[in-house]
């Protein structure tokens, strides 16, 4: 059975993989499609594929090339013809097979077949509970399910399949040594068995394509939508039913068990205000705050409580906050592929209760690539926050983790005793908020973006030609380091960072100065 000559197909690799984890995102996919915007994890995944081929040049490589339908003629030929015999590699290859195009990352020949290589960006970590193993996650494992059955359907036969990443032992030593920067986990056995169950989902997905197929109705679960694409969609279906209701799903940490059997003996759709308010067995402290605000539609603020403990902080009042990245292939010299690299700091100083700040008189850090990047950062950061004051910052185990971090590093060390005292003045904003305030505009959430809906400021993440969380952060650093970008996106990327982190900071000021006040 032979590869397809015509550039045609139905499915994906991708498309496979959204089927699988929900019908209703593929059947979106194929119905109402939304464009996919490039953001930090598919920059690394880019990355990281460059780099993989640059290791072994005397490849083919098939990623540049313009179209699908000349990637699938050079495949065809590579496979058959005996002028290609002496190349041993083919990167980014095309496949189709039963309407499904696959384009895996490598194959390699071998004496009795085809090697496959799948490249992921995740740190593949040994598993708890035996150390001797490494836990793979099933999705990726379809992932390279998919291309064994479409590719040895095609009369190519796979001897091994191997799931490779950056080895998180690797330690960069600059001059674009990366010779070490790959391992490797061979899958070949557990990969052959999820194959048997691809040719039945190719057949259920196809009829999702088809322009009189329904959308499945398929109810949102909060861990499995966080990240959908479409997830805007489907919360638009709810409030069109019913302007009025709010999910029950908002409701932060996870559902007991009692309380998921209440919903289902219940027949309990979406509403929130159909679970009993007082019931021990089913809610958490937490979810019983969040349930009786919007129950009651009153704001829950211990104010006696959570002013007694903003008194007892030190003046001045310092509001940080830091962007880091996990660079994948790393670029600074002395880091490793998955170590948190800061890049950014933003501090407010507030001096007294009686000061009103302007979110422009904040101070900023902002590199991106320096070898001696952690240093400047942490000099920099020292010195704007001299050594008295309480320092608020929402989740202190991240700045905290990396400032641990960087007393690890042999550039910092000599900074250790500053690093201790930073961060045993360091005020957590976050678990005060949880304890003792939530408003129903936060509307189930305690991220600092969700919190400042509720109280007076002029601090907004909404638009969306700015960078409003820490992926499209991440993003911005994969930019700023890509030589390849102008100087012009750079700038752009630079200035809207600045005003990103800066927003973080006064936003913190804004909630503290509430509190306070209030």
């Amino acid at each position: 059975m032979s590869n397809s000559k015509t550039y045609n197909y139905i499915l994906t690799k991708t498309l496979i993989k959204n089927g699988i984890q929900c019908e209703k995102r593929l059947w979106l996919d194929f119905n109402e499609p939304k464009k996919v915007d490039l953001n930090s994890q598919i920059y690394a995944g880019n990355r990281f594929g460059d780099k993989l081929r640059k290791l072994d040049t005397s490849g083919l490589d098939l990623s540049k090339l313009k179209t699908g339908q000349e990637a699938l003629d050079e495949t065809n030929k590579f496979i058959k013809e005996k002028e290609y015999a002496k190349i041993k590699k083919i990167y980014e290859s095309v496949f189709i097979f039963n309407d499904t195009l696959v384009r895996p990352d490598v194959l390699i020949r071998s004496k009795d077949g085809w090697e496959l290589w799948e490249a992921k960006t995740k740190n593949i970590k040994k598993d708890k509970k035996d150390k001797t193993k490494y836990k793979i996650d099933e999705i990726d494992l379809i992932d390279i399910a998919i291309q064994y059955y479409v590719i040895n359907s095609c009369g190519i036969n796979i001897t091994n399949a191997k799931l490779v990443c950056p080895d998180d032992r690797f330690i960069y030593e600059g001059n674009e040594d990366y010779k070490n920067l790959i391992k490797s986990f061979d899958v070949t056995e557990a990969v052959k068995e999820e194959s048997k169950s691809i040719p039945q989902y190719i057949e259920k997905f196809k009829k999702l394509a088809s322009p009189s197929s329904d959308c499945p109705d398929i109810p949102m679960e909060k861990n499995k939508c966080k990240h959908c694409i479409y997830k805007p969609v489907c919360e638009s279906e709810l409030k069109k039913d019913n302007e009025d209701v709010v999910d029950y799903n908002i409701l932060p940490g996870q559902l007991r068990k009692a309380l998921k059997e209440y919903i289902y003996e219940n027949n309990i759709t979406t509403n929130i205000q159909d679970i009993p308010l007082n019931d021990d067995d089913l809610l958490s402290p937490k979810q019983k705050i969040v349930l009786k605000a919007h129950v009651t539609g009153e704001e829950h603020f211990d104010s006696k409580e959570l002013k007694n403990i903003l008194h007892k902080c030190e003046w001045p009042f310092y509001f940080m906050d830091f962007e880091f990245v996990s660079q994948t292939v790393p670029i600074i010299r002395k880091t490793t592929a998955y170590e948190n690299l800061p890049f950014q700091w933003s501090v407010h100083k507030w001096n007294n209760i009686e000061e009103d700040m302007k979110i422009e008189e904040g101070s900023h850090f902002l590199d991106f690539s320096s070898n001696d990047i952690e240093l400047k950062f942490l000099e920099s950061l020292l010195k704007a926050l001299g050594n008295k004051g309480s320092i608020f910052v929402f989740r202190k185990s991240v700045e905290a983790n990396v400032l641990k971090h960087l007393m690890d590093k042999e550039i910092c060390k000599h900074y250790s005793d500053q690093i201790k005292l930073v961060i045993s003045r360091i005020v957590d904003a976050h678990p005060l908020a949880e304890k003792y305030y939530y408003n129903t505009k936060m509307r189930g959430s305690y991220s600092l973006k969700k919190i400042i809906k509720s109280i007076p400021t002029n601090v907004s993440y909404d638009d969306e030609e700015d960078i409003n969380d820490g992926m499209r952060a991440n993003l911005a650093w994969f930019k700023c380091t890509d030589p390849d970008v102008s100087k012009e996106d750079k700038d752009m990327e630079q200035k809207l960072l600045l005003e990103y982190c800066a927003k973080d900071t006064y936003a913190m000021y804004d909630l503290v100065k509430y509190w306070m006040n209030k």
